[in-house]
């Protein structure tokens, strides 16, 4: 036989060894679907509505102390902040009653604009719920109802990501 042929049929055999290495792993690692008829699993509800209800739950929960400990020094500030309370209850008293995380996604994007641009004259806020469960808070402008910014709100981190 000669060293051609010899190499040849080692690398091969090696390809083959490495091969078979690869399917083990592959095969002692691959997970089985799951059973339907099992119900030992502890992810399975028994209640198809009972994960939306728990979400629906979590959106409308009254927010918790630490929430309002955030809120409190607002109400020591100027004049300019009984103006802004003032119209977060107009908007409460009128037909479309805001949850208390829309409402504490508001006032984080009323704080990040404050910051940046000073004063809350001349805009309004509007928010929307996202698919991934955060807060889309729109800001534009009272006069032309023209978007000015868009930002997005973690309202569990207290995160606000400009758009």
């Amino acid at each position: 036989m000669s060293k051609g042929i010899r190499n040849t049929l080692i690398i091969i055999a090696i390809i083959l060894l490495i091969f078979d290495i690869v399917c083990a792993i592959y095969m002692n690692n691959k997970t089985e679907p799951m059973d339907a008829n099992e119900s030992n699993s502890e992810n399975i509800l028994t209640n198809p509505d009972e994960g939306l209800e728990n979400m629906i739950n979590d959106i409308f929960e009254e927010p918790k102390e630490e929430e309002n400990k955030v809120e409190e020094p607002k109400e020591e500030q100027t004049s300019s902040s009984n103006k802004d309370t003032e119209d977060e209850q107009s908007e409460i008293n009128n037909d479309n009653v805001m949850t208390p995380k829309e409402t504490k996604a508001i006032n984080l994007v009323k704080e990040e604009w404050k910051k940046k641009w000073g004063s809350l004259d001349d805009v309004s806020f509007n928010v929307s719920i996202q698919n991934d469960g955060k807060y889309g808070v729109t800001v534009y402008d009272i006069t032309t109802t023209q978007t000015i910014k868009f930002y997005t709100v973690d309202v569990d981190t207290g995160i606000v990501k400009e758009m």
